[in-house]
């Protein structure tokens, strides 16, 4: 997703702690690449209402993980190390939105309220496993930049309309992600708290790909003539 998307796939071999996160969400990762909707996302295949739809869920999810990011980083100096206001996406989110002319967010689904609620106790019981949730967030960004790239296409969108969310570094997203994963393996963290980050980042993908799932196809309108 976006979350699910190739994040994997570098040029340099994982170490330290980014190589426990890469390894341990890898198979959710393989899994998450070969359902329908991450499918037809990389093809380009969505149509407007449906790519407003999945931006409309994440807002639900953003809408908690931005503040609750900010909060964890405020409670734990390891999380505000790492954690930038570069990774906020709701901004991003509303004026994806508004290009898109989408004003109307529909109810969050069922795997949405379900991942929210997630979060929401994590980010309370545990603020250092708010990493896990990063990682997810932040690694995505690196395949999301293609699918970016051919939504706009497909979509008939200007450069640098609908796809803050997608694609919210632009040409720094390689210097991005480098810096992130040195991050990562900088943190002094133990073995316990790294799994603890482990556990909330395959929960991520697994609640990302439910919210994949339950996102309903949508149709263009067909053309009225006049």
């Amino acid at each position: 997703m976006s979350e699910t998307t190739n994040h994997h796939h570098g040029a340099h071999q994982a170490t330290g702690f980014h190589k426990k996160l890469k390894e341990g969400t890898q198979s959710l990762h393989d899994q998450a690449e070969s359902g329908n909707f991450q499918v037809r996302m990389v093809n380009g295949e969505l149509a407007r209402l449906e790519f407003g739809a999945f931006l409309g869920q994440m807002r639900h999810v953003h809408a908690t993980i931005d503040p609750a990011m900010t909060s964890a980083s405020e409670q734990d100096e390891r999380v505000g190390e790492i954690f930038e206001d570069t990774h906020l996406r709701l901004h991003r989110i509303d004026q994806d939105l508004q290009d898109l002319d989408c004003t109307e967010v529909a109810e969050p689904l069922a795997a949405t309220s379900e991942f929210v609620e997630f979060v929401s106790k994590a980010s309370v019981d545990c603020p250092i496993s708010m990493i896990g949730v990063l990682y997810v967030k932040e690694g995505a960004t690196n395949g999301n930049k293609f699918i970016a790239k051919k939504l706009r296409e497909t979509m008939g969108l200007d450069e640098g309309k609908a796809m803050g969310y997608l694609d919210p570094h632009g040409k720094d997203q390689r210097r991005c992600w480098n810096a992130f994963k040195e991050q990562l393996n900088e943190l002094k963290l133990t073995e316990q708290e790294e799994d603890k980050c482990l556990e909330v980042a395959q929960e991520t993908f697994k609640m990302v790909m439910n919210i994949s799932r339950q996102i309903p196809v949508a149709h263009e309108p067909a053309t009225v003539q006049a």
